[in-house]
């Protein structure tokens, strides 16, 4: 017959020392999460942490330790702050690192233009920005990351990206030239230099990431004249690296070399982050009120354009806005039966608006308060606002 085990005394008084170590263990970690730096995460800056990569040092939100777990446990071992087991020794190399000392160490010579994504942004950008860090290892001292950020520092950059047709579906490979001030693009190899298909100037295009928007990956979108340009890269490094050297061209042409303020050199940098402000489906009421027309609208610096659909070429229609003293105010309209309409008034006409919920028609209304607060109706514009045909 089976003897059920007697614990011993000294057994019995070696499990108690083990629950009071993992209790004090599991104390010293809680604390050390409440330290300056290490209440965010240390990739994309989301408040609360909870989980940690032990051999960087690093507290991290849930997203980014997935992607840690993708490099690898040879660059970072991930554990969950409150589901695993944590050992003296595990507590110990956070303690020495922490995520203050992490990024001065891994993030030394991240360039000023280079874009740092948050919590909010594209998962694409969120790993080629953990991979950038700790795989390629680009940001600290030495000749290979200096050569690796040296491909979008100079703000030049070449190379075949698949295009959206203009008035197709279809996708296809594009020889692609960003030089200076401007980026062209070549139907064909031959056409190389003498016959561009297009030329748009860096200094008045907005560059964004499509991906979830128009459901590819490694897709972005340049916005110039009020039109929009789709392009896809091949994979999540390559994006990157034609986004910051745009970025890189973009902020020599407005100045950043001449900078010698800290706000003058803030300023030109937070114009590159000046991409499409708020965006998303609206329904419109023609001038005739004859209907309603559900369109994709686009919220950028200053001018709100509304497509048929979100991958588009050209837009139906715009308005250039203005401020209060031109005449510019948005109004909630409290009597329509959904509750969530809207009007955007403009000196010359009375916009109806309609969105889907009332998070959805406040969300647009703040956004276009806050448009108006800070535009000024350009007085150079050859035309100021454009109706689709209705």
């Amino acid at each position: 017959r089976n003897i059920p085990a007697v614990c011993t005394v000294e057994q019995q008084r070696q499990r108690q020392r083990e629950r009071m170590s993992s209790a004090s263990t599991k104390a010293e970690l809680e604390a050390l999460m409440k330290q300056p730096g290490n209440t965010q995460c240390a990739d994309c800056k989301k408040q609360d942490p909870d989980w940690a990569s032990i051999s960087l040092g690093v507290f991290l939100c849930i997203e980014c330790s997935g992607i840690h777990r993708n490099l690898g446990s040879h660059i970072s071992k991930v554990k969950s702050v409150r589901l695993d087991q944590w050992t003296p020794d595990a507590v110990k190399a956070m303690k020495e690192m922490g995520n203050t000392k992490a990024a001065a160490k891994w993030e030394q010579f991240v360039p000023a233009t280079y874009l740092r994504p948050t919590s909010v942004d594209d998962p694409v950008l969120r790993e080629q920005w953990i991979r950038a860090k700790y795989e390629r290892k680009e940001f600290i001292e030495g000749a290979d990351a200096e050569q690796l950020r040296n491909l979008y520092l100079s703000g030049r950059k070449e190379g075949f990206l698949a295009k959206k047709g203009k008035e197709t579906v279809k996708w296809q490979k594009r020889w692609v030239v960003l030089d200076s001030d401007r980026l062209v693009y070549y139907i064909h190899e031959k056409d190389i230099p003498d016959a561009p298909k297009d030329t748009l100037q860096i200094k008045d295009t907005c560059f964004v990431v499509c991906a979830a928007k128009i459901n590819r990956p490694y897709s972005f979108q340049l916005t110039h004249n009020r039109r929009n340009y789709f392009f896809c890269a091949e994979n999540g490094q390559q994006l990157v690296d034609w986004m910051n050297a745009f970025r890189s061209a973009k902020a020599a042409l407005l100045g950043l070399t001449d900078a010698t303020t800290p706000d003058a050199k803030a300023a030109i940098l937070a114009q590159l982050d000046q991409g499409i402000i708020y965006s998303g489906w609206l329904s419109k009421q023609s001038p005739k009120e004859k209907g309603w027309k559900k369109r994709y609208f686009a919220l950028h610096a200053g001018l709100l354009m509304y497509f048929k659909s979100v991958e588009d070429a050209n837009c139906l229609g715009f308005i250039y806005l203005g401020n209060k003293n031109q005449g510019f105010n948005v109004e909630e309209n409290t009597k329509t039966p959904t509750g969530a309409s809207f009007t955007l008034n403009t000196p010359g006409r009375a916009y109806f608006m309609q969105a889907d919920t009332k998070e959805g028609m406040k969300g647009w209304m703040d956004a276009l308060r806050a448009e108006i607060d800070r535009a000024v109706l350009p007085k150079d514009a050859e035309q100021t606002v454009q109706d689709e045909a209705e």
